[in-house]
């Protein structure tokens, strides 16, 4: 849906919506190698004390999201978890190697947010390395803390550290 609010971060989030439609449907002329892409993770600025929105995931809680929709001056979003390189849940953007879908969506009011800082796309779905110890079992960052060998191999992959 088109967004037809004042609110600069409304109008930013429209944008990126549509851009993310068009990764996800068009075919390039001279991108070959193209996987296609259909997220474009972002972090929210809120209005209130200018820090990363939070949002409750699983007994974390986490800073990335995707867009789903945009109505008036409301988004849906979907969480989205962030995992550093040995497997662990992170909301440091500085920490983040990879960046799985959830399940779980959330619909905010535009207007308290002030700004929006996008991410590459290449972090989503992104694939923990495995490493191999030379006695035949790989191992890794999954495998080692109870994901399970070849995590992030998946589209809308979801672990429960419990």
């Amino acid at each position: 849906m088109i967004c037809h609010h004042n609110s600069c971060i409304c109008e930013t989030l429209d944008e990126l919506l549509m851009e993310q439609c068009k990764l996800a449907t068009q075919r390039f002329k001279f991108i070959c190698e193209y996987d296609k892409v259909d997220t474009i993770p972002f972090i929210l600025y809120t209005k209130e004390d200018s820090k990363p929105f939070e949002a409750h995931i699983h007994s974390d809680s986490t800073i990335f999201f995707k867009i789903i929709d945009i109505d008036e001056e409301c988004a849906t979003l979907r969480l989205l978890d962030g995992m550093d390189i040995d497997g662990y849940t992170t909301c440091d953007v500085e920490d983040v190697f990879a960046l799985y879908k959830t399940d779980k969506c959330i619909t905010i009011d535009c207007s308290c947010f002030l700004g929006i800082q996008p991410l590459p796309p290449k972090l989503v779905n992104r694939k923990l390395p495995e490493v191999n110890h030379g006695d035949g079992r790989g191992s890794g960052s999954g495998w080692d803390h109870g994901i399970g060998k070849g995590y992030g191999s998946g589209y809308d992959c979801e672990w429960d550290p419990k």
